[in-house]
């Protein structure tokens, strides 16, 4: 293989190919940094709502509690306070009954403050201890008030009441009142506290969770993006494949019958006796085969400097009929199957073009013409004014491009695979040119097609005063068909 064809093989393969695995690793690299990213959002969202709800449980817990103990203590206020009672109806009325009602007061009072000492913490056990020593001489006061009473002095029983028992009974009321206000306020603490907590948790936790919800909402795309990305490379390197395939097959196929005819006619050459007039016809016969070869290479790396953006043009007003006429003029020497039918506008003005680079696109188009059409017929070229542009149809009559292929065509070393092209010479890089030139010119060129008809190849080109002037070719996006 010439060097030029290792040049057009190596930026096919080597220049893409290369791209493949720098995307493949910062694809594989953001992937991962959005898979972690959305794992530290879930885990964020996870530890929030485990605070939230310990937070919420222990403040629950420690307002429970205080609660309960404060109902304790003001269960034993309503327990001495039970006993003032019981005391002084059984003062007033001695009797059996309020006697045993006394008794049961006094135990109500032990059951009560054992019941502050079993639920508080050391500071109560110490109150609830000390509460029960002045119980215990309350209720020794209270056995020496009873005895009295049975044994009918009142007058006793009153006074030991009231200098023995009541001293003690009120030293318990007013240590009992101080602890019982201090749990109160403590309980009133918790539960505000707790209220605090809960109308916290109710006014960040949907900030919280709608900034976490974005976040993953918004990792989640990214990983969808990437993965689309992914398998857009993995479609890209199979296309890829399937064209340095392509590209080897048709190179290989376009080069052996040109080759084939060199080293035949060559070998013919060296080894006979030829006359003058015959070694002219052989070497007429290499030359033309050679040109087929350097023509070929050129249309190979002409694409790839289009595509590339390294093509340099100059675009100037050209007289599209004339280069049409001359195109036909040549094509209908070696084509007498294929009669060129011109029908031009004889007032089509000037379009903005490379005379080289346009002639190239009508050369492409009639020898495309003439190739898919093998059972002969006429290759209808038009053209017209149509609004701030220029149309160029070429119609031929052979054998059409499935519609689902119109689009096919005009990517490099594409063909159509069936059995009446099966035969038909070519590399499938004349239509591609012609795209990427229109291009260059700011036009555009689509086709239409019925199978077993014919094709039409519609190309529009913009006039000098709707299009600026370009010194140099840039890259330009591909034109979808119309």
């Amino acid at each position: 293989m010439s060097p030029r064809v290792v040049e057009v093989h190596a930026y096919l393969v080597n220049e893409r190919a290369s791209a493949g695995p720098t995307l493949g690793a910062s694809s594989t690299r953001s992937t991962r940094a959005a898979t972690l990213g959305l794992a530290a959002v879930v885990l964020s969202l996870a530890l929030f709502s485990i605070f939230s709800a310990y937070r919420t449980e222990t403040l629950v817990d420690r307002a429970t509690f205080q609660d309960t103990l404060d109902h304790a203590y003001r269960d034993a206020n309503a327990a001495i306070l039970g006993a003032e009672v019981s005391e002084l109806e059984f003062l007033l009325d001695p009797s059996p009954a309020k006697r045993a009602d006394f008794m049961a007061a006094n135990s109500a009072i032990d059951e009560a403050i054992s019941r502050i000492a079993a639920m508080g913490d050391q500071e109560d056990g110490r109150l609830a201890d000390e509460l029960l020593g002045l119980h215990l001489q309350y209720v020794a006061a209270s056995a020496r008030v009873v005895a009295a009473m049975s044994t009918g002095d009142i007058a006793e029983g009153h006074r030991v009441d009231h200098e023995e028992g009541d001293p003690f009974l009120n030293l318990m009321r007013a240590r009992l009142t101080a602890a019982t206000g201090l749990r109160a306020a403590a309980a009133d603490e918790a539960f505000a506290n707790l209220r605090e907590t809960a109308r916290w948790i109710l006014l960040v936790a949907p900030i919280v969770f709608a900034i976490g919800f974005t976040l993953m909402a918004a990792l989640w795309r990214v990983l969808g993006s990437y993965q689309r990305a992914t398998r857009k490379t993995y479609d890209e390197i199979a296309q890829l494949s399937k064209l340095r395939g392509e590209f080897v097959s048709t190179v290989s196929h376009e080069f052996r019958t040109p080759l084939t005819g060199i080293q035949g006619f060559s070998e013919i050459m060296r080894d006979e006796e030829l006359s003058i007039p015959e070694m002219r016809e052989y070497a007429g016969d290499i030359n033309k085969d050679a040109r087929r070869l350097a023509r070929l290479i050129s249309d190979m790396l002409d694409l790839d400097r289009m595509e590339s953006g390294l093509m340099t043009v100059r675009l100037v007003p050209v007289d599209l009929n004339r280069l049409l006429t001359e195109a036909a003029a040549q094509f209908r020497l070696d084509a007498d199957d294929h009669p060129i039918e011109l029908d031009l506008d004889q007032a089509l003005p000037k379009v903005l073009g490379d005379p080289d680079g346009l002639t190239q696109v009508i050369t492409n188009l009639l020898s495309n013409a003439i190739k898919y059409s093998p059972d002969g017929g006429a290759v209808e070229v038009r053209t017209e004014r149509v609004a701030t542009a220029v149309t160029l149809t070429v119609r031929d009559h052979g054998i059409g491009v499935p519609a689902d292929q119109l689009e096919r065509i005009f990517e490099r070393y594409s063909r159509i695979e069936t059995a009446a092209t099966q035969n038909v010479q070519g590399t499938g890089l004349g239509l591609p040119i012609v795209r990427q030139l229109v291009q260059i010119y700011q036009g555009s060129v689509w086709a239409t097609s019925s199978p077993g008809e014919g094709s039409v190849f519609h190309v529009r080109l913009p006039l000098p005063a709707a299009s600026p002037a370009l010194h140099a070719m840039q890259p330009l996006p591909h034109v979808q068909a119309a």
